[in-house]
């Protein structure tokens, strides 16, 4: 029969250290609990949908669609993407640039709710990028007191990789309403990004070919954070007892670029934006054990 191992202190730590990373809604202790139930693999799942969101400051090599140089809002936006595209090949933080939600909207409970009435699987999800993998950004660069672009009606969709940034279409904010003000018909907007979406996704691919460009999950996470998540608690859990053996350790430490192994260790796990790895409070060594898809 397979029993379930405790977890480790160094788990448990981890544990707690990403449920503080996740903004909750509402901010109460029924909130925390439904969090402090949930498995590894399950709270990892909510943490990377959250951390998705974010763009983590790297050099990144940058591409424009001609759906957004064809647009006439090229003519007025330009300017301002042609500095944001700057700041993206220069690797600085766009955190200014992205939706304020992504500091709120980390686990509500409203998507755990049993009342129809009350139930709302997207409450702590961005659906654009969930179900696209677009990432959208703010286009001004006047910083404000609380350290965000100042919010503006048109915004910027690209697709974002750990070297890529790829340009795809300016939108006004219509495009983020399901609905325009007739029943079961998309906005003007939100159409237009669909049919971008789909046009991007089914390049290359010939005619009468079956192909899937995304995937979602019931609870509407991406299926690739679903997946993502289920192997970095696998990793954590084939990984973590092998922090004791001191063989072990020394092989990890003295590979490059690392210059020697410590004569002493203080092992944390730890998530910098979506790389997962071991963190070493005495050397102030990562060692990163699975890299993020940003």
């Amino acid at each position: 029969m397979n029993r379930i191992q405790p977890e480790s202190k160094r788990i448990r730590k981890f544990r707690e250290e990403l449920i503080g990373n996740i903004p909750r809604s509402p901010n109460n202790a029924e909130t925390l609990a439904a969090l402090k139930a949930r498995s590894l693999g399950e709270l990892l799942i909510v943490y990377i949908n959250n951390a998705a969101r974010f763009v983590p400051p790297r050099p990144r090599s940058v591409f424009i669609e001609p759906t957004v140089t064809h647009d006439p809002r090229w003519r007025s936006l330009g300017s301002d993407a042609k500095q944001l595209f700057e700041k993206a090949r220069a690797g600085v933080d766009l955190m200014p640039h992205l939706s304020l939600k992504i500091h709120k909207e980390g686990f509500s409970l409203a998507t755990t709710s049993f009342d129809p009435e009350v139930r709302d699987k997207w409450a702590d999800k961005d659906f654009i990028l969930n179900v696209m993998g677009y990432h959208h950004f703010h286009l001004s660069h006047d910083i404000e007191r609380k350290g965000h672009a100042k919010r503006t009606n048109d915004v910027l969709f690209a697709q974002v990789t750990r070297n890529d940034f790829i340009a795809i279409g300016f939108f006004d904010h219509s495009v983020f309403e399901s609905t325009s003000r007739s029943p079961n018909q998309m906005s003007a907007e939100r159409d237009r990004l669909w049919r971008i979406f789909q046009a991007r996704s089914s390049r290359a691919i010939p005619p009468g070919v079956a192909y899937m460009p995304w995937s979602i999950s019931s609870s509407g996470h991406c299926t690739h954070h679903v997946f993502m998540a289920s192997r970095y608690a696998r990793t954590i859990a084939s990984i973590d007892p092998t922090l004791e053996d001191a063989s072990y350790l020394k092989a990890i430490f003295r590979a490059p670029p690392n210059d020697g192994a410590p004569e002493k260790y203080r092992l944390s796990w730890r998530l910098e934006f979506l790389d997962l790895g071991v963190y070493d409070e005495v050397s102030n060594v990562f060692c990163v054990a699975e890299k993020g898809p940003l």
